[in-house]
């Protein structure tokens, strides 16, 4: 399901489920207590009070209908998206002999396609329906969850103020979560720290540390499978016809050969990004949908980042306490994450700031690594919080990586089942009793469960500062 339908459905509720204030007239009739033989019993007077009323409005069934129709229009629109992306591709890939990218856009096509009829389906054959009714349990379960947790830990204004902010007691629950997404990129000017006057660049792939010539897209060491969608721009104003969509303005490999074979001294100048743009958004945009579920809206902020080492670019990506204590050094050094073991208060206060970092590639088949600051039952404590994630082809499968890696971040573990958020082919059985329906009858994608949407609110009740979930400032 689109973002924009959810996002939909969050504004009607904000709307409309808010309490409505109402003055009401209240007339009564007042007479004086005396025996009932007393003459003056049956002297009374009237009195008319103004009484306020508070009603509280709800309107499930246009949330229901809004978003099937949201659902339906969305789910022509991204197939119309997916074909002619997927066409363009086809088309490119002949007139430049380029297999890959021909197979890439038949691929998108098909699983536009699929996605597309599956979707309708659901709609169909009552699916969505059923989820709708199962997704408006499980949001009022947490909600009254999170309430339960919330009263057990704070009290008075404190308490009231956190409450408002999460929209526990009315309108559109969820914790407005700040998130940096940040994309790392290679410079072709920076200069090596080891050769006085050669790029840095030069110098790594000279070494064998890195592969240009694949960074820039005209080599696929890795296998089809493992292939990333880096994006090479040149330098310098560029005169362009206008319009939407992608920029780009990538270098030919003869410019890349010379580049390498003059040391830099000749050939244009260029960065490479470890993703495109809308790759970058997909995986945003799947994170915000998906956070729903864990009753989180993050609200992203997109960054650059250089980095010039090639443990940086290619990095250690065996899971092991190696790779997390190398990312770790990679949070605190390159992205300026707090060190817990100088500074513990101000570690803490940046788990209310996730931040997911965009990388070039890990030494294995990883897709991303996550540090857990405060450790869970499959977390081990890590000295600063952050994830790292890559890009991989399809979307369809893969733009999940990022949320996936979040979920590790609150403090959630692998489980069982493609039809699971944090599934992992690594650690887990692909498939039990109830995958498929899931998947195809109801949610048609990945998604969290209700029991891991309290887990994440354990660890955020039990780690994260008040003043992050909306508590006055300095009182805790």
């Amino acid at each position: 399901m689109a973002i924009e339908c959810v996002e939909t459905q969050e504004w009607i509720e904000e709307k409309i489920s808010k309490p409505v204030e109402e003055w009401v007239k209240k007339t009564e009739e007042k007479c004086k207590k005396r025996p009932w033989w007393h003459p003056l019993r049956w002297l009374c007077w009237l009195v008319t009070t103004l009484v306020k009323v508070v009603h509280w409005v709800v309107v499930k069934v246009g949330k229901w209908v809004v978003r099937t129709v949201c659902k339906i229009v969305a789910s022509v629109l991204g197939f119309i998206r997916d074909f002619f992306t997927g066409l363009w591709d086809v088309i490119a890939g002949i007139f430049t002999l380029d297999w890959r990218r021909i197979l890439d856009g038949l691929i998108q096509i098909g699983t536009g396609l699929v996605d597309f009829i599956a979707t309708l389906a659901r709609i169909a054959f009552l699916g969505d329906t059923l989820d709708y009714i199962i997704e408006e349990y499980n949001r009022r379960q947490l909600r009254d969850y999170v309430r339960k947790l919330l009263e057990a830990k704070y009290s008075g204004g404190e308490l009231q103020n956190i409450k408002d902010t999460l929209r526990v007691d009315h309108g559109a629950f969820g914790y407005r979560i700040s998130m940096r997404a940040v994309r790392t990129f290679v410079d072709s000017e920076t200069p090596s720290p080891d050769e006085i006057g050669i790029p840095n660049l030069v110098v790594l792939h000279e070494r064998g540390e890195i592969n240009l010539r694949e960074m820039c897209g005209f080599e696929f060491t890795e296998g089809f499978w493992n292939r990333k969608r880096y994006k090479t721009l040149k330098k310098g104003m560029v005169v362009t016809g206008g319009g939407g969509g992608e920029f780009d303005n990538p270098i030919s490999e003869d410019e890349l050969n010379t580049y390498l074979s003059s040391r830099g001294a000749e050939g244009p100048k260029f960065i490479i990004l470890c993703m495109r743009d809308g790759v970058l958004k997909t995986k945003l945009r799947a994170a915000e949908l998906k956070g729903r579920e864990l009753g989180l809206m993050p609200q992203w902020s997109e960054e650059t980042q250089e980095v010039t080492q090639a443990d940086h670019i290619k990095h250690n990506g065996f899971d092991t306490d190696v790779a997390s204590s190398s990312l770790v050094r990679f949070l605190i050094d390159i992205i300026l994450r707090t060190n817990a073991q100088v500074d513990e208060p101000g570690a803490r206060a940046e788990l209310c700031t996730p931040v997911a970092v965009g990388v070039f590639r890990y030494t294995d088949s990883l897709r991303g690594i996550a540090a857990c600051l405060k450790g869970s039952s499959c977390q081990p404590t890590h000295n600063a919080s952050g994830v790292t994630f890559i890009d991989n082809k399809p979307d369809i499968v893969w733009k999940y990586v990022p949320i996936h890696e979040l979920g590790h971040y609150f403090g959630l573990c692998h489980v069982d089942g493609i039809d699971r958020i944090m599934y992992s082919s690594r650690q887990n059985s692909w498939i039990d009793w109830l995958t498929l329906p899931k998947l195809l009858y109801t949610k048609g994608e990945p998604s969290f469960t209700l029991d891991e949407a309290k887990q994440a609110w354990d660890y955020i009740v039990a780690h994260f500062p008040a003043r992050c979930l909306g508590a006055i400032p300095n009182l805790r």
